[in-house]
């Protein structure tokens, strides 16, 4: 354990019940229909990627850090509105126990208010993951059985 204790709590892994499903069909032209797997009405066939969302990222950067910020790397200055890059993601600088780190978001096309607020919570878990949040569920194999095996565990 580290001497800050903040940071180690982003660490940790998060409950079951913390930890959603996000359907991926594994084409976009997918025929819909209900899901026997989550119950959700999407493209089928489709793979179920695990994420935490941005209710349950923000309850453990609360409890790393009840004074964390975040702030957009770019603004508009006439307006403080954030600026989007051309691929349509933005910047976030994600601060926690004083250490600050970059994320980028994006909103995947959408366009508009909703948009903005999915881009921020992308932005929030990609910062996120680089304090080590969620870390495991970004990692496509076991993060962790792996580094066992190398002995660097």
């Amino acid at each position: 354990m580290s001497e800050n204790k903040g940071l180690d709590r982003l660490r940790e892994p998060f409950a079951p019940n913390e930890i959603n499903k996000l359907p991926k069909p594994y084409s976009r032209d997918s025929q819909k229909g209900k899901c026997n797997e989550c119950g959700g009405y999407h493209g089928l066939p489709a793979v179920h990627l695990d994420y935490v969302g941005h209710a349950a990222l923000t309850k453990r950067l609360l409890e790393a850090d009840p004074e964390w910020t975040w702030d957009f790397v770019a603004t508009d200055p006439s307006t403080g509105a954030p600026i989007f890059d051309n691929n349509g993601g933005l910047w976030i600088r994600l601060t926690v126990c004083g250490v600050t780190r970059l994320g980028y978001g994006d909103a995947q096309g959408k366009q508009g208010g909703n948009a903005v607020k999915e881009a921020i919570g992308d932005a929030l878990r990609n910062a996120g993951m680089r304090f080590g949040a969620a870390l495991d569920l970004w990692h496509k194999g076991d993060l962790y059985d792996a580094s066992e095996e190398r002995g660097s565990a």
